[in-house]
């Protein structure tokens, strides 16, 4: 049996598919051309995934780190991502130096943390160690999970707060995923019509750039939902 969130579910396949094609998007849209050189950072970084797929479009193994609680998925990460530095601890202490890395994700990640203090320790750590000029996506829940009270809905208001000297867009994705699953099982040809209603969309991805400036010298914050 398929477990439900599995790859070799079709439904999980089609989420997964579209977040990919709206970070290529994203990338062309910041004129990021080619990966090659790139340095990412994951805090978060579960298995690895997100850092493989960086290297998978070009970038260069040695150039990618994350960290992740979960000893169990930082062993399964460094076994499976040769060449990367995956740090088992967590994202509020990030053992990286500052301004290294030209792009930070955290792709579910401030949904699951308890407290307004780390997740804003969490953030700081993000904004330091990212480059100026560098980019911060968040890709999380804007909703409620009614089936796991053990998570919250992150807000535009959330990463206003978190980030608060850096220009923001924010993107709603992700078809809801019962009925995603439900579609990859049956019609797998709906996935994309019905993302095009927003209300449908449970997730939404924030492109967070650190500004070049010193603070005092940015643009006044901006918010923008597509």
């Amino acid at each position: 049996m398929v477990e439900q969130h599995s790859i070799l579910q079709m439904g999980n396949l089609l989420m997964v598919q579209e977040r990919e094609r709206l970070l290529s998007a994203i990338f062309r849209r910041n004129n990021i051309r080619s990966l090659a050189g790139l340095k990412t950072f994951e805090a978060g970084c579960s298995t690895g995934y997100h850092l493989r797929l960086m290297v998978q479009w070009g970038a260069e193994p040695e150039c990618q780190a994350g960290i992740d609680l979960d000893p169990d998925a930082v062993s399964y990460a460094r076994a499976h991502s040769p060449g990367m530095r995956i740090h088992h601890g967590s994202a509020d202490s990030i053992p990286e130096s500052s301004a290294a890395f030209d792009l930070s994700l955290a792709f579910t990640l401030f949904s699951s943390v308890p407290g307004e203090q780390i997740s804003a320790r969490i953030a700081s750590e993000l904004f330091r160690i990212t480059r100026p000029g560098g980019l911060i996506l968040v890709h999380d829940m804007r909703r409620r999970n009614p089936r796991n009270p053990a998570v919250h809905p992150i807000d535009a208001d959330d990463i206003r707060r978190w980030f608060p000297s850096c220009p923001v867009r924010a993107h709603t994705c992700t078809l809801a995923p019962p009925i995603a699953r439900h579609v990859g099982r049956w019609a797998p040809w709906l996935y994309g019509p019905l993302t095009v209603l927003p209300l449908l969309r449970t997730h939404t991805l924030y492109v967070i750039r650190r500004p070049a400036l010193p603070p005092g010298e940015t643009d006044v914050n901006r918010s923008v939902t597509n």
